[in-house]
């Protein structure tokens, strides 16, 4: 259940000289959660720089919905166990600091 919509833009910012324009990528995805407030859970947590933080978490949920859609794909076995613990470890927080864990 996609209850949220995302547009993700990456934009080559450093063209090598023989080019003479940046790439751009741009694509759109759904999710069942906020992105943004476990943007704003995470900052309040610590758990991480915070200019990291967007990366992680879209980088993330990006992992998961494709990990979700492709559930039966051979290539994802050994992986996807180790993906479920580590979402339940994030989830749980990180001991002794503060914020509530994201959804």
């Amino acid at each position: 259940m996609e209850k949220y919509r995302y547009r993700i833009t990456l934009e080559q910012l450093d063209a090598a000289p023989a080019e003479t324009a940046s790439r751009t990528l741009q694509f759109g995805f759904g999710n069942h959660d906020d992105i943004f407030a476990i943007l704003g859970r995470l900052e309040r947590r610590g758990d991480f720089a915070v200019q990291d933080i967007p990366q992680f978490v879209v980088g993330l949920k990006l992992l998961g919905n494709i990990l979700m859609t492709n559930k039966e794909n051979a290539l994802f076995a050994s992986f996807k166990s180790h993906f479920v613990e580590f979402m339940r470890e994030l989830k749980k927080g990180t001991p002794g600091k503060p914020g509530d864990p994201p959804k």
